[in-house]
């Protein structure tokens, strides 16, 4: 016994002293830096100055083989403290977080939206008719080949209910299983040939109908898919697929458009070019059996999107990518990662990867993506899956930028550093289309405030950013901290209120697909007004403010 408590005093002291080295190493690598800092801002020299940018002082950071925050607003936070917190919660009495036992409450309290596959697969040729739901092929241009998609992977099936705002009813639907090398098949394998006609009776029957009222459908379901032979027509079929979507809806070019799957997984799509963040469909955190469960399920699954170009991974949190996911995706797409996880990739043969530190910026591929690339920023967090791997792979935000302007920011999980997202419009500008910040799980905050910001904080984040806009993501998916389920999306009205920015702010929905308006300064001339190129007819939409609501579906304009 004796024996057994001196080893633990032993492992406890060894510990003690790297904790404290750790943190002695990085405050004093942290006072260097603002040091400089204060001594280029004093010396006036333009050399000095450019050696203390944000890219200097905010530079990534590694002390004894693990990388760690160049922030002064962070604090170490060792294995004691997560012990300490996890026995709080265990002893807690009161049910967790207020989430309620009845779940036809909760689905009416955190309703699930179906996304706007419409205008989402309106990135390709050919409309495929899915029951009252749609999906288009992928451009074979982009589809996999050979060995590049995984093959008979498929999703388990899933049960979700869409909630009608607008009729205040409850409808289940069947998610089924569909594997990505059905819903990713080439144009010229499957081409239908009745999408014309179907069009106009899907049409019809929304316009007699609510589109909030949907009969119950698989969005799998290939019962009434016909193929044809007949020849492929690129111009026949973008009329059927730009006939089923409101003219009020910009074309693909003209666009971007984000759906929130839950927590930081978000599908975006930027003229036409998709983006899966963070990736997370499954109904728990660790595996199908065990871990933190989704208060409500996803809105949809992987299989049902259309075809990913590119990942972007934040860090390596099993709420910012799952196993799963990564198996079904493979190498059918591109993954943008902070150093250190493409070895995690490789173990499930991930080869196209493009790994990158603070501040490095890279194009992205492809004649018709000129002028696009993707930042990869700083943000005040950690990494690690397991207990032995804590912040031995790096973590980021992103930027998705367009003829060297910010488009889309991506903050993933973050603290607030006050100069942190002053520096990154520094760097890269002002003037972000929309920043999607993280606005919940941030309670306790004697535990929580180094890692996730709260409401008041994320706002802050889009002043400091300069944005013209604010998702607030990763809320109400899983419960992993102490507030009250619903307090993010409260809090979060409240505080752009309190900055007078409520028409710019807005709690991100299950499912619900967000449209922006958007042309680069290239594209809609000098000094040209997004608003003015895209004013919508007052008479086809009721309007929340600046956010917009089309009549007859859930989809937003912004």
């Amino acid at each position: 016994m004796g024996t057994k408590i001196n080893v633990s005093i032993v492992v406890i002291a060894i510990y003690s002293l790297y904790y404290g080295y750790m943190s002695t190493a990085r405050w004093s690598a942290i006072k260097r830096r603002r040091l400089g800092a204060k001594r280029a801002k004093d010396s006036g020299d333009l050399e000095i100055l450019r050696n203390s940018s944000p890219e200097e002082q905010f530079a990534v950071l590694v002390v004894g083989g693990r990388f760690v925050n160049p922030f002064p607003e962070y604090r170490e936070q060792g294995i004691f403290e997560f012990i300490v917190w996890k026995i709080v919660e265990v002893i807690r009495w009161n049910p967790r977080a207020g989430v309620p036992r009845d779940k036809t409450l909760l689905a009416e309290l955190l309703p699930l939206y179906r996304p706007d596959f419409e205008v989402l697969f309106d990135t390709s040729g050919v409309v495929v008719a899915i029951g009252s739901d749609l999906k288009t092929e992928s451009n074979p241009d982009l589809s996999p080949s050979g060995n590049a998609s995984p093959m008979g992977l498929t999703s388990s099936v899933t049960s979700a209910v869409y909630y009608s705002s607008d009729t205040g009813s409850s409808t289940n639907i069947q998610l089924d299983s569909m594997t990505l090398a059905d819903s990713w098949t080439p144009i010229s394998q499957r081409y239908v040939g009745n999408a014309a006609s179907h069009v106009g009776s899907h049409v019809g029957s929304h316009a007699g109908s609510h589109a909030g009222s949907h009969e119950a459908h698989s969005l799998s379901d290939t019962s009434s898919n016909t193929t044809s032979s007949a020849p492929h027509s690129p111009a026949a079929d973008e009329t059927a697929t730009r006939s089923m979507i409101s003219n009020d809806i910009p074309p693909r070019d003209e666009r971007l458009t984000v759906t929130w799957i839950g927590q930081s997984c978000i599908f975006i799509q930027c003229h036409g070019i998709n983006f899966l963040t963070d990736p997370l469909f499954s109904a728990r955190i660790i595996n199908s059996f065990m871990g933190p469960k989704r208060l409500r399920p996803s809105p949809c699954q992987l299989e049902h999107l259309p075809r990913i170009d590119f990942v972007l991974v934040s860090h390596d949190h099993p709420d910012h990518l799952e196993d799963e996911t990564i198996r079904k995706i493979g190498n059918s797409a591109m993954w943008i990662v902070p150093v250190g996880l493409r070895r995690y990739l490789a173990r499930y043969g991930i080869y196209r990867v493009a790994e990158m530190k603070w501040w490095d910026k890279i194009p992205l591929p492809g004649q018709e993506r000129d002028g696009w690339e993707i930042a990869c920023t700083p943000a005040m967090h950690w990494s690690g899956r397991y207990l032995y791997d804590s912040n031995r792979s790096l973590w980021c935000s992103f930027l998705i930028l367009h003829n060297a302007r910010p488009v889309i920011f991506h903050a993933g999980d973050t603290g607030y550093s006050a100069e942190l997202f002053k520096g990154i419009s520094q760097v890269y500008g002002t003037g972000c289309e929309i920043a999607l910040v993280p606005c919940g799980a941030y309670s306790p905050r004697w535990h929580l405030q180094p890692q996730h910001v709260d409401p008041a904080e994320s706002v802050q984040i889009m002043v400091d950013l300069g944005a013209k806009r604010l998702v607030g993501v990763h809320w109400a998916t899983f419960m992993l901290s102490d507030e009250h389920y619903l307090e993010p999306k409260q809090k979060l009205e409240q505080e752009a209120v309190v900055a007078g920015l409520q028409d710019k702010v807005w709690a991100a929905e299950f499912g619900r697909t967000i449209v922006v308006p958007y042309r680069s300064a290239d594209e809609a001339g000098s000094g040209s007004d997004d608003d003015a190129v895209f004013r919508l007819p007052d008479a086809r939409v009721s309007s929340i403010g600046r956010l917009r609501a089309l009549e007859g579906r859930h989809t937003l304009i912004w």
